[in-house]
């Protein structure tokens, strides 16, 4: 595979069309990122990488995608992702507002090769750290940003993006909730993962049922709900909150469970991020049955402790 650090004018449209393929969009008139929109990135000192198809496909598999689709004929972007330059009073820093990978390459690690750039890009710019939001219930996106990069979070928005931006079949109907991520470039935590691989081990001991504030249980067909353990107001640290682990399939069952659901996480993760938690791990349990249970750890800082909040 192929990535493009620089952002050439013959790619512009693509990049738009890709973007329109990615989030299933009609026309122009209705993707979220238009051309206009890459180039601003660009040229006040972001980012827009771009990868292409340089053998994840065989020639003889590119071929018979082509008479499916014209459009993988060509040397088209296959994933891109795009950073605007910003600043808050902690400095200067990158938000990554928008990455999308081709749905025939999904799952063929285009977009851990995509932050891989991302990283390497903001060491060679001195660029101290990267923002961006993700919808906390999406346990796939929590294991790869805390888990495998080293982020954290320390903010939740409610109702994040206006439907102006949300209209497309992932977020239709559905309110909104995203964590605000800080990946802090020059950290020993995000160096060991992304440059050493090292990942540290989950010591299983320190999730216990006292301080495990939720559960996730499974209604008469099948599909995750909360149950009724919910608890406020717990002072220990660490914490775990339970997630759906297959939101998507909630999601496509019925979407009025799905935000009933969405509502009980949300209300701990403001609450306990309100008192100067920090959500830094996700984690994976395996039962016997093989059903798989996805926790987030929150440890609250020593100043919040001694505050007692």
């Amino acid at each position: 595979m192929r990535v493009e650090r620089y952002l050439r004018a013959s790619v512009l449209n693509d990049v738009v069309e890709l973007e329109k393929r990615v989030w299933k969009r009609k026309g122009y008139r209705e993707v979220n990122a238009p051309m206009l929109y890459f180039e601003l990135a660009y040229l006040t000192n972001g980012l827009v990488l771009t990868a292409f198809d340089d053998g994840v496909y065989t020639p003889e598999e590119r071929a018979v995608m082509a008479r499916e689709d014209p459009w993988y004929e060509g040397d088209h972007p296959i994933g891109f992702l795009v950073c605007f330059a910003d600043f808050d009073h902690n400095g200067s820093f990158w938000y990554g507002a928008r990455m999308g990978v081709d749905q025939r390459y999904q799952d063929k690690n285009i977009g851990e090769v995509l932050v891989s750039h991302l990283y390497d890009s903001a060491k060679e710019r001195h660029i101290p750290r990267i923002r961006w939001t993700y919808d906390p219930l999406q346990s796939r996106n929590g294991y790869i940003y805390l888990r495998r990069m080293g982020a954290l979070v320390k903010e939740i928005g409610f109702n994040y993006y206006s439907a102006v931006f949300t209209n497309d079949q992932f977020n239709r109907g559905i309110s909104t909730d995203r964590f605000v991520v800080e990946w802090d470039i020059g950290s020993a935590r995000v160096t060991e993962r992304m440059e050493e691989g090292k990942i540290p081990d989950f010591d299983e001991s320190l999730m216990t049922p006292d301080n495990i504030v939720n559960e996730i249980g499974l209604d008469e067909e099948g599909l995750e709900r909360h149950g009724e353990k919910w608890l406020f107001r717990l002072r220990k640290s660490p914490l775990f909150i339970e997630i759906p682990y297959a939101q998507d399939r909630l999601l496509h069952a019925d979407r009025t469970k799905a935000q009933a659901l969405r509502d009980k996480c949300r209300g701990l993760f403001m609450h306990y991020l309100a008192r100067g938690y920090v959500v830094n791990d996700f984690i994976l349990r395996k039962l016997p049955d093989g059903r798989r249970r996805a926790y987030y750890r929150l440890d609250q800082d020593v100043q919040s402790q001694t505050l007692n909040l």
